[in-house]
């Protein structure tokens, strides 16, 4: 996995200048960092199961995207008439921005159709693990292309004097860049994807960005930039205590959470882990390999299975985390995981021991393997979200002493 330090390389070695281009396209109203990162994993799936050629109808058509693509964005399915030119923005404004990232090749040549094949695996992997990887991308990609094309001024003026003027200078600025350098000539398209351009930017520096077409009041969000705007925080805010998250849902069915997108994510996830058992750990287990009451326990077997520590029915905001999954052998899963092989019960004794070994696993992963997968401030998330408590949140960076302090209290 890519770090994001080679990303940037990665897009210094491009030049980006639209005023050598032409391209008007090169980022687009549909190019949110959710919907990237979404058709970044179906492309993905499509050249390792398909073929590696593919258009936009292609990934469109795809077994895997009719799986998810409804529930992911909430909308009927990529066969259904009323979606159809919807879903062709989602779909083909991505693709081109991917092509024009370099990412992608359109080896078609035509205006009317293009068929590409992937350019950088590494790269469109990256963008392919999750949302935030995806906003990442886009952010180094954005900023890399206004420097090259010579906007970059614009921008830095507006995020130093954060007014009105500055706003409405820079996006005189960017309309008038497109009138002058793409084919595109309307006055709302420019607008549209000034969004798509200022906002990312904004979000990375902690700064005002657009909202309605004005200067926003508020400083721009992560969740603001994203396609789907689901909030756990906001889902969960009336819960009471004393009641599980599955039973909260079951009581307001009206609830919207799209868990299509965060089970998409999570299959992608899944993925990733066994990728890297295979490549990094010899596919051991994990509660073999970094547990001292299961040291040695197993240690030929594969670990086929990816179990999440807190179950997803109950915490999907955090099914779709590395981080609150963890490899294990076949009877680990259905014997110790899920006691009696059954799948609907959680032992808590058990957690608190799949707990530690993924706490060690974590901790292994990001002090001694080149191959980085796991984050620390997301460990503290699932923690966070499955014990329900909030102060785990203050355990200092890359404190694992004080993270198993914390297991042991919580289940002691």
């Amino acid at each position: 996995m890519l770090s994001l330090e080679q990303v940037q390389d990665f897009c210094n070695m491009h030049d980006y200048d639209i005023r050598k281009s032409k391209n008007g396209r090169w980022i687009d109203q549909k190019c949110t960092p959710d919907v990237v990162w979404s058709i970044a994993d179906f492309v993905l799936y499509y050249v390792d199961n398909v073929k590696d050629t593919f258009s936009a109808k292609d990934i469109w058509r795809s077994d895997y995207a009719n799986e998810t693509i409804a529930e992911t964005y909430s909308k009927p399915g990529v066969t259904e008439t009323a979606a159809q030119n919807e879903y062709d923005k989602v779909f083909s404004q991505p693709l081109c921005m991917l092509c024009a990232a370099g990412i992608l090749k359109d080896i078609s040549h035509r205006a009317d159709r293009h068929l590409y094949i992937v350019e950088s695996r590494e790269v469109l992997e990256y963008i392919a693990r999750n949302d935030l990887c995806s906003l990442r991308f886009l952010q180094i990609y954005i900023e890399n292309t206004l420097k090259d094309s010579g906007l970059w001024p614009f921008f830095e003026e507006f995020f130093f004097k954060q007014d009105k003027t500055s706003f409405s200078k820079l996006k005189n600025a960017f309309i008038d860049f497109y009138h002058n350098f793409t084919p595109i000539q309307k006055e709302y398209e420019p607008k549209r994807i000034f969004t798509k351009v200022l906002n990312p930017l904004a979000a990375k520096y902690n700064k005002l960005g657009t909202s309605s077409g004005k200067l926003s009041t508020n400083i721009i969000t992560r969740a603001e930039l994203m396609y789907n705007r689901d909030n756990f925080r906001d889902v969960y805010r009336d819960k009471p205590r004393n009641i599980t998250r599955k039973e909260w849902l079951e009581k307001n069915p009206d609830i919207d959470i799209r868990n299509g997108y965060f089970e998409q994510m999570m299959s992608r996830t899944k993925r990733e882990l066994k990728d890297f058992m295979e490549r990094s750990r010899n596919n051991l287990s994990e509660l073999s390999q970094f547990s001292k009451a299961h040291s040695g326990e197993e240690i030929n077997v594969p670990a086929t299975q990816i179990h999440h520590i807190f179950p997803k029915n109950e915490f999907p905001e955090i099914m779709h985390y590395l981080e609150n999954m963890i490899a294990l052998t076949p009877n680990q899963h259905f014997s110790f995981a899920h006691p009696k092989n059954n799948t609907q019960i959680i032992d808590f004794d058990s957690q608190k021991e799949l707990l530690i070994a993924k706490a060690c696993s974590i901790e292994y992963n990001l002090k001694n393997e080149e191959d980085k997968i796991y984050d620390f401030s997301r460990f503290l998330n699932v923690l966070r979200v499955g014990w329900d408590d909030e102060s785990v949140l203050e355990i200092p960076d890359n404190s694992f002493v004080e993270v198993m302090h914390e297991i042991s209290l919580h289940y002691a």
